[in-house]
C-alpha cells in the first residue's frame, strides 16, 4: 500500500490534463496530498515545494539544485513523457533523487514512425504534391522526389527513439550513421560518426537526442552550414537544440534542401517566423509523433511511476540509473 498521505505536485499547461487526470484523481481517492499548477511561479509561491514527495513536471518549472534543496522530502521527478530537460540530472543524482519518465514502447515507436514517415514525405515532397489537385498546371515535367533507398542517413542521438529509427530503416536499404556523445557499441548496421562528419556526409538529418546542457545550441549555425545542399533535415527533438533562424536562412538561400520540424524555439511557433515562408519546409506544431497508443498508456505509466515511487520501488522508467542503489537505500520499504 502506498505510504500514507504523501505530496505529489503535478506541474503542466492545461492541455496535460488528459494526460495527469487519471493519475491526479487516484491518488486523491488514496488520500494523497495532490496539488495541480500551471505557472512555475505560482507552485514556488504556494510553499508547497518544501513538503513534496514527488513532483511531475511538462515544461513549467526548471528544477535544479536550488529547487531540490528547498525540497528535503523529494523522492522523485517525473515526466510522463520522454523529456526530462526541465530537470538537472546531475544534482538529482547527486541527492538521491529519481528521475523518471514515460518512455513506453507506444511513445518512442510513434516518434520513430513519424520520425521515418517525415523523412519520406520530404525526399518525396509529398506536400507539394498535395497542391498540385488544386492546380495541375503547376505539377512539374520532371520530378524532384528522391527514394531513400541508397542514400545515408545521419542520426543524432541514439536513445529509444534513434535507435528505432534505425532498426526500421534497415529495410529501406540505407546507410545509417549516428553520432553519439558517449562512445558505445552501435547496432549492426548503424556506423558511429563524429558531429561534423555525420553533417557533411549525410543525405537526411535526423536530430532526434534529448534536450540538455550539452545539446542545447548544438547546432548552430556553422553546423548547419556544413549540411548537403539539398539535404533532408528533420527535428523531432526539442527545437532548442538547433537554430531556426539559422535554418530558415540556411534553406532560403539552398532552394534543394528540405526541412521537417516538429518542435521549434520557443513554442508555439511565432507567426513572424521566416520558417513560415519557406516553400521547402514540412512544419507541425509538435505533435507529429502523437498517437491515440501512447496516449492511452502514457496516464496509466504516469499513475505507475509515482505511485511505484511512493512504495520504495524502482519505477519502470528511470533516467538516472546511477542513482538506483542509493535511493533504494534510503527509500526502500517507505
Amino acid at each position: 500500500m502506498p505510504v500514507s498521505k504523501s505530496t505529489i505536485d503535478f506541474l503542466g499547461m492545461e492541455d496535460f490534463d488528459g494526460i495527469f487526470d487519471h493519475a491526479v484523481q487516484a491518488l486523491r481517492a488514496q488520500g494523497h496530498d495532490v496539488g495541480r499548477y500551471t505557472d512555475g511561479n505560482a507552485y514556488l509561491a504556494s510553499g508547497r515545494l518544501a513538503r513534496a514527495d514527488a513532483i511531475v513536471d511538462v515544461d513549467v518549472l526548471r528544477i535544479g539544485a536550488g529547487e531540490m534543496d528547498a525540497a528535503p522530502r523529494l523522492r522523485a521527478l517525473i515526466s510522463p513523457v520522454i523529456g526530462t530537460e526541465e530537470f538537472d540530472h546531475e544534482a538529482a543524482t547527486a541527492r538521491r533523487i529519481l528521475i523518471a519518465n514515460g518512455q513506453t514502447v507506444e511513445n518512442y515507436t510513434s516518434m520513430a514512425e513519424a520520425g521515418i514517415m517525415l523523412v519520406l514525405a520530404s525526399l518525396y515532397e509529398f506536400d507539394r504534391a498535395l497542391t498540385f489537385i488544386e492546380n495541375p498546371s503547376a505539377r512539374p515535367g520532371y520530378p524532384r522526389a528522391r527514394t531513400l533507398r541508397g542514400r545515408t542517413v545521419g542520426i543524432i542521438g541514439l536513445g529509444k527513439i534513434g535507435l528505432a529509427m534505425a532498426q526500421r530503416l534497415k529495410g529501406f536499404d540505407c546507410k545509417v550513421q549516428a553520432y553519439v556523445r558517449t562512445p558505445r557499441q552501435l547496432p549492426d548496421g548503424v556506423v558511429a560518426a563524429t558531429l561534423d562528419d555525420l553533417l557533411r556526409t549525410s543525405d537526411v538529418v535526423v536530430v532526434a537526442t534529448e534536450l540538455n546542457d550539452q545539446t542545447r545550441g548544438l547546432l548552430g549555425a556553422d553546423k548547419l552550414a556544413l549540411m548537403k545542399s539539398d539535404v533532408v533535415f528533420v527535428n523531432i527533438a526539442r527545437g532548442a537544440i538547433s537554430n531556426d533562424r539559422a535554418l530558415a536562412q540556411l534553406a532560403s538561400e539552398r532552394p534543394e534542401m528540405r526541412l521537417a520540424l516538429d518542435v521549434f524555439d520557443p513554442e508555439p511557433l511565432d507567426p513572424a517566423s521566416p520558417l513560415r515562408k519557406l516553400s521547402n519546409a514540412i512544419l507541425t506544431p509538435h505533435m507529429v509523433g502523437h498517437t491515440k497508443d501512447t496516449f492511452d498508456c502514457m496516464p496509466l505509466i504516469l499513475l505507475e511511476n509515482v505511485e511505484r515511487v511512493l512504495t520504495g520501488r524502482v519505477p519502470q522508467f528511470v533516467c538516472n540509473p546511477a542513482v538506483i542503489d542509493g535511493w533504494l537505500g534510503k527509500w526502500k520499504g517507505n
